[in-house]
Parts: C-alpha cells; structure tokens; sequence
C-alpha cells in the first residue's frame, strides 16, 4: 500500500488540527470514565460500622432515587441503609416466616424488589415498611445446576435482571464464567444477552491465579457492568459486551475484608459493602471528590 503525501494550506490545516484535538480531549475523556473516575484513595473514603444485625450482609441495590437496600446472607430480611450516616432506615420481612435460604444479591427493578440465592432462585416482592412482613414469587432460572451464583444487577433500560456466576460446577475453567440475562417479564432467560466474562483476562491484569465474582452493578452513567472480587479484594470494570476495560486490586484493600455489594449512585459515588465475618459489617463510600476520611479500624 502506498501512502500520498498530502500539503495542507493554512486554514485547512488549522481546521484538521481542531479535530485532531478534538478527538483526542475526546479519549481522554473516555478514559477517565470508569474505575479511573474514583480516587479510590484514603481522603476520598468513608467506611462505616455497620449494626451487628447486618454482619452477614450480602449484596446491594440501589433505586432510581438513590435508597439504599441491603439483603441479609441467610435470612430472608431487606434493609434500607443510608450510606451517607451508616444507619439502618428500615428493614422488613421476605414471608411469614422469614424466608431462608442462601441469599447472594438483591436488585431493584420496575417498583420491586429482586433476591437471588446461590441456587440461582429469585425472589420478587414489593418494597415492604418498617418491620412489615411481604408476600413473594419464586422463580427458578434453572442456573443452579450450571453456575453458583453471586451478584444480581437490574438493567432499568431494558427491564432485564442479569446474575454473575462465581463458580462453574461442571468445569473449574476461569473461562466458563458468565452473566447470565433473565427477563421478568416472561420469567426466562435471554440466551443472547448472556455476556462471558473474560476471567483469564481479569486474572492476569490482577496478577492472580484466579478471579472470584462475588457481586455486580451496572454503572448508570455508562451501563458498563462493574464486579467485586471479594477473595482477590480487587474490582473491574467489563461493557456490556463483556469486554474488559480495567481490572485493579483495590488500593485500600485491608479496608475490605470480604467484600459482597457493589452499587453506583448517579452522583458518582461508588458503594462497596463487606461481610463482617467475625466483626461488624462494613459499608464503604467511594467519592469523586474529596471526602473526610472516617478511619475506623478495628
């Protein structure tokens, strides 16, 4: 192939090189979206104790207006948090008895309230008050025998409820980890929206043998999925594609013992929430700006 070499007049080639510029503010811009948009660092962080009720807290959802729900990991009781105080707003029953079961994820989507346990059963409510008992449905995706799963995330654009499998149980290949689509409308799932996570991939951008999903949320800004990796402390970043655009270790990672909730408010605050294993259970906000640390280790 040969290439021409082109003399370009004056304001021409002024006008060539405004969208040069252009274009490049233009990436730059693109590239400091994503995980890159949060510090990520002591001065932009703020962690709360959450109460010892909530030690086992497993997964995060946020609503259109910014609430805050929280699910338990093996009682069938939702919390609404308000991350900017650490405080409980209000909790209520899944049934009468409290449902149990193995809850990993919860998810707010069209005016209801989704959990899903690590057998891939999901549980639909309506938001229930202060110490209010619910009634729920049972769905069953037919997952559990396919995937374990952790993470449940609600795409409000298209009404779709997508669940991140942490573990194959057919094969242990990193390679046959995926995010698995379901429709509530139709109550199934949507074969081609299922996006294959790129775990091979994550694992060696973290330097890691392996890479462990344990929660997912999907950015409003970008509709990009985000992902925890509890046990490598580490979180990424993938489109909706299943393309991976980062993966890093979190810097504060001492910070976040076992992390299982991942949320993303639409005034750019990023929200991770860990179990409290022996101790009480942490709630971390993640800003753009620059926040008073509230250090409280333990």
């Amino acid at each position: 192939m040969v290439f021409q070499q082109v003399r370009l007049a004056g304001p021409v080639f002024l006008a060539f090189l405004g969208i040069i510029v252009a274009c490049s503010a233009a990436s730059d811009s693109t590239g400091s979206q994503g995980i890159g948009r949060f510090s990520l660092d002591a001065d932009s962080f703020q962690q709360w104790k959450l109460p010892k009720r909530l030690k086992e807290i497993s997964g995060l959802a946020l609503t259109p207006d910014d609430r805050l729900f929280a699910i338990s990991d093996e009682q069938g009781i939702v919390y609404e948090l308000d991350y900017n105080r650490g405080k409980i707003v209000k909790a209520f029953g899944v049934g009468s008895p409290v449902a149990r079961d193995d809850f990993e994820g919860i998810a707010y989507l069209n005016g209801l309230i989704y959990v899903v346990s690590s057998t891939g059963r999901l549980y639909e409510m309506a938001e229930g008050s202060d110490g209010e008992h619910v009634s729920f449905k049972v769905y069953r995706t037919g997952l559990g025998g396919i995937c374990e799963i952790e993470g449940l995330a609600a795409d409000i654009q298209s009404g779709t409820l997508y669940l991140a499998c942490k573990r194959n149980k057919s094969t242990a290949k990193l390679s046959n980890l995926s995010i698995f689509a379901w429709m509530p409308s139709t109550g199934e799932l949507l074969p081609e929206r299922q996006v294959e996570v790129p775990a091979i991939e994550i694992a060696r951008k973290l330097g890691k043998k392996r890479v462990s999903p344990s929660a997912i949320a999907i950015d409003p800004e970008t509709g990009n999925f985000y992902g925890l990796a509890g046990p490598q402390r580490a979180i990424f970043e993938l489109t909706p594609s299943g393309e991976l655009i980062d993966a890093i270790i979190l810097p504060l990672a001492d910070r976040h013992r076992q992390a299982e909730g991942i949320e993303i408010t639409r005034d750019g605050k990023l929200l991770i929430a860990d179990e409290g294993g022996n101790k009480k259970a942490r709630l971390g906000v993640y800003s753009s700006g620059r926040m008073q640390t509230t250090d409280q280790r333990e």
